[in-house]
């Protein structure tokens, strides 16, 4: 896939945003099966493909766990906190906690982050995420798209544009 197309599959990605007291959720529909996404979000080596998580072992069971977004990188808390079957997540992702339900298709993020006022650079980041998710589960591949990596494929326009629709300060750029 090249730039272009990955940078429109980024902006389309129809993800619906909710802010609530405590917790900011996501939900998007994606390419492939519930079984496809659940092993996205629990496999390290899948998630090495599209997310900035990329932990010690498989997130299938309660218990420690520490993740790096690079082998080099300092690691992470990302404690399993709960999991149901194959279709309900809960674990740490630093001083976040971040819960994955997949039903169907339909993929809903809820992020309880430490500090609420980060909620667009996070919601930014997880779009850019999504849509490589979306496409590698669409068959295409696709290289994954983190951190600073993420500037050049429209993170600062998303970041600037739920700040907007949140209702929240903007975030100076990274």
């Amino acid at each position: 896939m090249n730039a272009a197309d990955i940078d429109q599959r980024i902006a389309d990605l129809p993800v619906a945003v909710d802010l609530t007291e405590d917790a900011v959720i996501l939900e998007v529909d994606l390419s492939g099966t519930a079984d496809q996404i659940w092993a996205h979000l629990t496999d390290p080596e899948l998630l090495a493909t599209w997310s900035p998580i990329i932990p010690e072992h498989a997130l299938d069971e309660v218990g420690p766990v520490l993740s790096r977004e690079t082998p080099e990188a300092d690691p992470v808390t990302t404690d399993v906190l709960a999991t149901a079957g194959g279709h309900a997540l809960s674990h740490r992702w630093g001083d976040d906690t971040l819960e994955w339900l997949v039903d169907e298709a339909r993929l809903t993020l809820l992020m309880k982050l430490a500090e609420p006022r980060y909620a667009p650079t996070s919601i930014a980041g997880w779009q850019v995420c999504l849509a490589v998710l979306d496409a590698r589960l669409a068959g295409v591949e696709q290289e994954r798209i983190v951190g600073r990596d993420a500037l050049e494929h429209g993170w600062d326009e998303l970041r600037t544009r739920y700040a907007e629709e949140l209702d929240l300060p903007d975030q100076p750029g990274v």
